[in-house]
């Protein structure tokens, strides 16, 4: 909603306030924007950077391909806040794993599950409790993933590949359903250049 859009419904809803000698809630937009970012619980909010690639002395003096010289923009959302999001989200309360867990079979072997039945999962724990200052911590495994689904946006020339975030915690029944537990924390720019760079060593690196 834009800011002018605003101004005019607060002021309807100013309107209607006046014979109870009332007030609207906020103040102008910003005050409603920063009241809706100190809400716990929601969506984390985005932020967008650039980056690009850095030239060094092996490049030599003589022209770039474009691809070296050109800025990428990333977009992105804090995964620290996103992973808090999901932990406190309590529609997962009884599909969640605190610890890592072994479920023995009537045979003594070992069923395999959820993530957190994992032996990796096991010793990343044992770890944990090997350390005084991490006692009582929950280990919380994140699990990143991409694809090369290409996101177009504006004319379309710009393309991106989106990132992908959620904790392993979580039951996969939870995550297969897709409850919201796979959450896209960011979209990675995709650098483009000509057939000549195409398999060149520095530009697969930089992708």
């Amino acid at each position: 909603m834009s800011a002018g859009h605003y101004k005019r419904l607060n002021q309807l809803w100013g309107a209607t306030l006046v014979r109870h000698h009332d007030r609207t809630s906020f103040k102008n937009t910003e005050d409603l924007h920063e009241t809706i970012d100190s809400i716990p619980l929601g969506d984390v909010r985005w932020t967008s950077d650039t980056c690009n690639y850095k030239v060094t002395e092996k490049d030599g003096p003589g022209p770039l391909p474009s691809w070296k010289t050109a800025t990428y923009e990333i977009n992105f959302r804090d995964p620290c806040a996103v992973v808090c999001n999901l932990l406190a989200n309590s529609d997962f309360k009884h599909e969640f794993d605190y610890t890592p867990i072994r479920d023995f079979t009537q045979t003594d072997g070992i069923r395999r599950r959820d993530f957190m039945s994992g032996d990796w999962a096991w010793k990343q724990a044992d770890n944990i409790g090997k350390d005084k200052k991490t006692h009582g911590s929950m280990f919380v495994p994140v699990i990143l993933g991409s694809d090369k689904t290409t996101v177009s946006v504006a004319t379309g020339q710009n393309e991106y590949w989106p990132l992908y975030a959620s904790i392993g915690n979580v039951h996969n029944n939870v995550r297969r359903a897709h409850r919201d537990v796979l959450v896209v924390i960011g979209f990675l720019a995709l650098p483009k250049t000509s057939k000549e760079y195409a398999n060149d060593d520095d530009f697969r690196k930089f992708r």
